[in-house]
């Protein structure tokens, strides 16, 4: 069930399995955005709870997450057309929003509501941009640092 995501980040270009939809994925962010700012706003902190375990289980596990399952059938219900993009990029992407979401819930639960604000604000800005812009920062950090290495 549980298996390592860095063997992910450095997979060949051309296979089937390394690919992921883009629609899916921009479909998430979106709900990441909601969720995050319904968090901010409420104060509530199972949504922190539920943030971290949703991205533990993108980045942990191959089980869909809440987030991913409802996409799909966000996606299925618009007919949106499959769009496939190269995985380990977004992979790194969900990995860096696991460890902002764990801080942003540890701030929560520890009442240091100006941190849980200023990294939650974080969190929706880059999501908003995969979700809304198409611009995915966690790839580009990925294509900073992580590319140069991978000579596949």
């Amino acid at each position: 069930m549980w298996y390592n995501p860095y063997k992910l980040l450095f997979m060949k270009k051309n296979t089937r399995e390394n690919h992921v939809n883009e629609k899916i994925v921009r479909i998430v962010a979106a709900q990441v955005v909601l969720f995050t700012i319904l968090l901010l706003l409420t104060n509530w902190k199972i949504l922190a709870l539920f943030l971290v375990v949703d991205f533990t289980l993108r980045v942990f596990t191959k089980t869909p997450s809440l987030l991913v399952l409802n996409a799909k059938g966000i996606s299925k219900s618009f007919k949106l057309i499959p769009k496939p993009i190269f995985a380990p990029p977004k992979r790194f992407a969900t990995t860096l929003g696991l460890l902002i979401s764990i801080l942003m819930a540890l701030f929560m639960y520890f009442d240091l509501t100006t941190g849980a604000y200023a990294v939650g604000g974080i969190l929706i800005l880059f999501a908003a941009m995969e979700a809304f812009l198409n611009i995915c920062i966690g790839c580009y950090i990925y294509n900073w640092i992580i590319a140069p290495f991978n000579k596949n």
